[in-house]
């Protein structure tokens, strides 16, 4: 991604943020389909070191993609052939973290806010042992960009044990990220290229 003009990154760091908000959209929704689907396709080889690491039974907590996000759907398999278990968000509180139901292939979903699809209260709910999320841009220091409603930054601020890591397309990545006091660091950011951890560019795992 293009690096932030100078306006941009004069500007305090809340009105940066949107700024890069509507530059990221517009370069994410130019990406080829095609190339959405190679990259996620190329998403369990790069995972599964990371899900290695957890105990069987393990849970995982994954999203449903939207607006072309990387689609983290295509680690289900994987999950299911290593015995861990994934989860999917949930919105109980415009104002609060989001919750994590256990969710599997085939099982029904209901509509949720802006446009996402969450298990119903009978699924179980659940605290990962390792959290995928979505973002819009993130830097080489592995902090993300949402979509301004806080409700990872509020999630990840309670889950103090949960290791947490982005899934992006390594386009999406930008020199200057704007930060704010309440901005927390990913673990590392998995794309089609490999895992970005803090401080390096998609070493190899």
């Amino acid at each position: 991604m293009a690096t932030q003009s100078q306006h941009t990154m004069a500007a305090t760091p809340k009105t940066a943020k949107v700024a890069l908000r509507k530059q990221a959209k517009a370069l994410r929704a130019a990406l080829p389909e095609r190339y959405r689907l190679d990259a996620a396709e190329r998403l369990s080889g790069h995972a599964r070191p990371l899900l290695d690491s957890l105990t069987q039974g393990g849970t995982v907590g994954l999203y449903w993609p939207l607006d072309g996000e990387l689609d983290s759907r295509f680690l289900l398999p994987l999950i299911d052939r290593l015995g861990l278990t994934a989860a999917l968000p949930v919105v109980t509180d415009r104002d609060g973290p989001l919750i994590f139901r256990v969710f599997a292939l085939g099982d029904p979903l209901k509509d949720g806010p802006f446009g996402t699809r969450q298990p119903g209260a009978e699924a179980p709910s659940v605290e990962p042992d390792m959290l995928f999320v979505p973002l819009l841009a993130f830097d080489a220091g592995c902090y993300r960009l949402g979509y301004g409603g806080g409700y990872y930054d509020r999630t990840l601020a309670g889950f103090t044990s949960v290791r947490a890591f982005g899934l992006a397309f390594s386009a999406q990545l930008v020199d200057i990220m704007p930060r704010e006091p309440h901005d927390i660091p990913l673990h590392g950011v998995l794309t089609e290229e490999g895992l970005v951890l803090p401080g390096h560019r998609h070493p190899d795992i």
